[in-house]
């Protein structure tokens, strides 16, 4: 009998060491997966149910769930540390959730996974770690941390988004500038202007942005300088920079930026989401660049036009097993899993079909951007499209926020 409940213990043991693996793996693809125009609502259920599986057989595990989640942490990658300050999070290990907290401070993209980690969290525990991070007593990283995650969750924090908008702290005020973007807390307009004037680094990067996207077109020139700083951020502002500038101006400065090896990525982004025609003729010869810039071309082309991202306009080749330094890159990377284009069938597709595209209109999927399809490729649109719909319903709007495309339908509030 001894013997049956030893081996019975190393198989549960075993089992919750493939939970921690497959949560891991599965985040990492999600990362992708929800900015991918290659993924759908339908098909990122699909993965967002697995992980959640996972993730529920750790938590299910107690302290041997996160000893074999912190295990995995020896790899030192962000999944593993999603994985394990979920599990620490919301089996109610303070100490343990404390201590991973503190290491995802290390960089952005560890303080992406403890967001995302925070987020998945159920509704209660969600509230009641976001509640204990942003109390008073708490230094402004774990503000940050808090306000981070109300806005990837869409989940109001009220007096505390202010709070943290005049907060001393740079980080903690451009984590507030970002997600009153987010929830669509014009409320704070005065004090994104404020910051505009007075601010410096990310905090008025974000205030200068959100402040456009809520209607200061003004400050549209202040956004394209931003895009020039070649920051992780640079594609964001000059997709919401391309919307809100007249077409002349539009066209000339994404054409520069595309010019630069340092900006191709946040014109192609541009071109994307001003949707204009126009832009196609100096975006096909992209397609001859490299394999980065060239399937991101094809994105473009296929986005304004609607063309299928497949055969006859593109091909995959064979996988190539990429080095450990250019796989780590490509784990977030949305374009990994796109298509290669086929220049000269892509351009006699052009050829065919661009009387129905006429230059100083803008389109998403192959249609006009009237409020009405914007609304159904908000709804079911692949992940990509989504997201360019849901910033232009945002910001014509004029009352709410963007809506969150990139997160689990039952983790928002």
């Amino acid at each position: 009998m001894r013997a049956e409940r030893v081996t019975m213990a190393r198989v549960l043991l075993h089992i919750l060491e493939r939970h921690a693996d497959e949560a891991a793996f599965l985040w990492e693809r999600r990362e992708r997966a929800c900015r991918s125009p290659l993924f759908d609502p339908v098909s990122l259920t699909e993965v967002d149910r697995r992980l959640q599986a996972n993730l529920e057989g750790l938590v299910l595990g107690g302290k041997h769930g996160f000893e074999k989640a912190e295990q995995a942490l020896a790899r030192g990658r962000d999944p593993e540390l999603f994985t394990a300050l979920h599990v620490a999070a919301e089996i109610g290990d303070a100490m343990n959730t404390a201590k991973l907290i503190h290491l995802s401070h290390r960089d952005e993209a560890a303080q992406r996974a403890a967001v995302a980690a925070l987020a998945w969290l159920t509704p209660q525990r969600r509230a009641e770690t976001l509640s204990d991070l942003s109390a008073d007593a708490c230094p402004p990283e774990l503000h940050r941390l808090a306000i981070r995650t109300f806005g990837a969750v869409r989940r109001d924090p009220g007096p505390k988004l202010q709070a943290a908008a005049r907060s001393p702290n740079e980080g903690l005020r451009a984590a507030a500038f970002r997600a009153a973007g987010q929830l669509g807390r014009r409320d704070l307009l005065n004090d994104l202007k404020n910051a505009v004037n007075s601010d410096e680094g990310t905090a008025r990067s974000w205030a200068v942005y959100t402040a456009v996207l809520f209607g200061e077109t003004a400050l549209t020139g202040a956004l394209w300088d931003l895009v020039k700083d070649n920051s992780s951020t640079s594609v964001a502002y000059c997709d919401l920079a391309a919307r809100c500038d007249s077409n002349d101006e539009t066209a000339s400065r994404l054409q520069a930026l595309s010019g630069s090896p340092d900006t191709i990525f946040a014109a192609l982004r541009g071109a994307a989401a001003h949707g204009d025609p126009a832009h196609i003729p100096w975006v096909l010869p992209l397609m001859n660049g490299p394999g980065d810039v060239a399937r991101y071309a094809l994105f473009v082309y296929t986005t304004i036009t609607g063309a299928a991202l497949d055969s006859p306009i593109a091909h995959r080749p064979g996988t190539v097993e990429p080095t450990e330094a250019v796989a780590r890159r490509l784990a977030h990377d949305p374009l990994v899993d796109l298509p290669y284009p086929l220049l000269d069938q892509v351009s006699a597709h052009w050829e065919k079909v661009k009387g129905s595209f006429p230059s100083g209109q803008r389109f998403l999927g192959g249609k006009p951007m009237d409020s009405t399809w914007l609304s159904t490729c908000q709804k079911s649109g692949n992940q990509a499209w989504r997201a360019l719909a849901a910033v232009e319903i945002c910001k014509t709007s004029g009352s709410g926020g963007i809506y969150p495309v990139h997160a689990p339908p039952w983790t928002v509030i």
